[in-house]
């Protein structure tokens, strides 16, 4: 099993050899940034994202769609779903996934390479007259995740940390979570990325650590093709992940 310090030595070494740093977060890492679509702009991600587990679970989101609106300079608004689909050894089901809504703020912006700090809070709930929760596709009941979003210029790096509360009325999805991202430019308009996470019990008892690789290529001015994968290195909040992979498309309007 890989060390914390083994897995900040590998993204250190492999950052400090790569080229100009760009902006890290949001899709395909876990972790979020402050950054925003810009005043009447949209950013929708269309991908497919599946997780599988040691106990021979599988859950394929097909697509995922993350449609994400500018409302001014400094506010997004967001609208999550997807098509879910489970396979276990007894078969496999599908359908809606809930639904997530959400509006960040960056409330605090010191300029490009200057501190930039938001908040983000979502909820998720499952869609009238759905019956995904009763069949173990999603959570049954309401989410609210209250995050906070830091990113900072450290001229030859850049850090975007998020961290925040998911509370709920059913007591294991109480959690505290939290990640860093970095990120740099290889060639124009190619992005490496690089994330560790953080999932914590209510009772910090228990917890999960994810390692997540990702990368951006950019097609056109408005289209980029956005690709991630990961694992857990340790999980005591149930199975452990042995893969979690993101494909999709990234447009801009």
């Amino acid at each position: 099993m890989l060390s914390i310090r083994s897995i900040c030595c590998v993204l250190i070494l492999g950052f400090a050899t790569a080229g100009r740093l760009l902006a890290q977060g949001g899709p395909p890492m876990i972790t979020d940034d402050p950054g925003t679509p810009g005043d009447k702009h949209w950013e929708i991600n269309v991908a497919w994202l599946d997780q599988r587990t040691d106990d021979g679970q599988s859950l394929h989101f097909v697509p995922l769609i993350d449609a994400n609106y500018g409302w001014g300079d400094r506010i997004q608004l967001n609208y999550q779903a997807s098509w879910n689909i489970l396979k276990t050894d007894e078969g496999t089901l599908n359908g809606a996934s809930d639904t997530q809504l959400a509006v960040k703020w960056r409330y605090y912006d010191a300029g490009e390479h200057g501190l930039q700090l938001s908040i983000y809070p979502r909820v998720f709930f499952l869609n009238p007259g759905s019956d995904s929760g009763r069949r173990g596709l999603t959570d049954s009941h309401y989410i609210y995740f209250f995050p906070f979003e830091l990113q900072k210029d450290f001229t030859w790096f850049n850090v975007n940390i998020d961290f925040g509360h998911q509370f709920s009325s059913y007591l294991p999805d109480r959690l505290w979570e939290g990640g860093i991202c970095i990120g740099r430019e290889v060639i124009k308009g190619w992005e490496i990325d690089a994330e560790i996470r953080e999932n914590i019990d209510d009772a910090l008892h228990h917890t999960e650590t994810i390692v997540n690789f990702g990368t951006r290529y950019d097609l056109s001015e408005h289209a980029t093709i956005i690709l991630a994968v990961g694992r857990d290195t340790q999980n005591h909040l149930g199975p452990t992940v042995t893969l979690l992979s993101y494909v999709g498309i990234q447009f801009r309007l």
